[in-house]
């Protein structure tokens, strides 16, 4: 069920249409796809351990933990800061209390892949959106992107995204005609 080509970048305005009839569940998949450029199996991956410091009172921790198991069978992993958007969603959501469990349950662990594709589609077409190019990399795309724009160098860029190389990195960023119009304007006016 994967779609093939760029993944729409989506406005503050797109993600608030979308929240509005999104589940707790998906509005806070989203807000951690978007606010930290989680791949969707990353964020799909993580535990309650990963995200709160107390799950039961909602205390967030001050990092998102992603934990991926590499080839050799070692636990590696990077992490992201929780800014205050993400913070104010986690203290929202209502998680499990066991920290061993999926943040995102599912009928057989934790939420699949095309469980979560599946409803921002159906949740796109609710709100209006069918027109662009919806799935699950608009977060990670989207934050690239806005992180970019806002003058964020590549390598702290790369370091949120957890890119392995700069070039792949430089794909997911939209360049703005008026933006590198504006830059060499400021360099030879």
């Amino acid at each position: 069920m994967r779609t093939i080509g760029q993944a729409s970048i989506l406005s503050e305005a797109d993600w608030k249409k979308l929240e509005s009839v999104a589940n707790q569940k998906h509005r806070l998949l989203w807000a951690i796809l978007r606010f930290t450029a989680a791949r969707i199996n990353e964020a799909l991956e993580l535990r309650i351990k990963d995200v709160y410091k107390d799950a039961v009172r909602k205390i967030p921790l001050d990092e998102v933990v992603f934990r991926q198991e590499n080839r050799k069978g070692k636990d590696k992993h990077h992490t992201v800061p929780i800014c205050s958007e993400l913070r104010v969603r986690l203290k929202d959501y209502t998680p499990s209390t066991n920290p061993e469990d999926y943040l995102f349950p599912g009928i057989n662990g934790r939420l699949s892949y095309e469980g979560a594709l599946v409803y921002l589609k159906k949740s796109a077409y609710k709100v209006g959106l069918d027109d662009k190019k919806i799935v699950t990399h608009c977060g990670r795309r989207s934050c690239i992107t806005e992180l970019s724009r806002r003058g964020t160098d590549l390598r702290t860029i790369q370091s949120v995204s957890g890119h392995a190389s700069i070039a792949n990195l430089q794909r997911y960023i939209e360049l703005d005609p008026d933006r590198t119009k504006n830059a060499l304007e400021k360099i030879f006016s």
